[in-house]
């Protein structure tokens, strides 16, 4: 408990000091974890506002949680996970389900240029990690397929992509805690 006091007394000061959070370094920086959702993340040191919903999709209604840090009105960070049934899972192939996750970003989006798709993993799981534009918002997201739950993460920007160190502390920084 002492050293927690300690550690914030201190990132106070450097806070202070500095005049903005972006210049605090990102070993200080908190990490967020979401026990239901089974992962933990650097949201920038922020805490995320967490919602569910559910989503009509052709495999029927799919209940998604999302979390959301607006770090200001043109920039957002975003982690998404559901639950697809395993029956469906194990029927089909990793690659399409993540190319309907992909689709389904796009078409929400309106994405209508990519600068970037590629395949990646996480822990032995199959991702896709894609950039792209629509319109005015620059999208990128990385998904994974772990078991039967799908993982978004992603980070909007209007006007121009996220700053590359940003993006390297959020998606550098998930990692799956099951």
């Amino acid at each position: 408990m002492k050293l927690q006091i300690i550690t914030c007394i201190t990132a106070l000061i450097i806070f202070s000091a500095c005049g903005s959070v972006d210049n605090v370094p990102a070993e200080i920086e908190v990490m967020y974890e979401s026990e239901d959702g089974r992962f933990k993340v650097n949201f920038l040191g922020a805490t995320p506002e967490v919602s569910s919903q559910s989503v009509p999709t052709e495999l029927g209604e799919i209940e998604i949680t999302m979390f959301l840090y607006e770090k200001s009105l043109t920039e957002a960070y975003i982690i998404g996970y559901n639950d697809y049934p395993s029956a469906i899972v194990e029927a089909g192939s990793t690659a399409d389900m993540l190319a309907g996750g992909k689709e389904g970003v796009v078409n929400s989006m309106g994405v209508t240029h990519f600068d970037l798709e590629e395949e990646v993993s996480l822990d032995g799981n199959s991702g896709l990690h894609f950039k792209g534009v629509a319109e005015t918002m620059h999208i990128e997201y990385q998904m994974y397929l772990v078991g039967n739950r799908l993982y978004q993460i992603g980070v909007i920007r209007d006007g121009s992509y996220v700053t590359q160190d940003r993006v390297d502390t959020f998606f550098g920084t998930f990692e799956l805690t099951d």
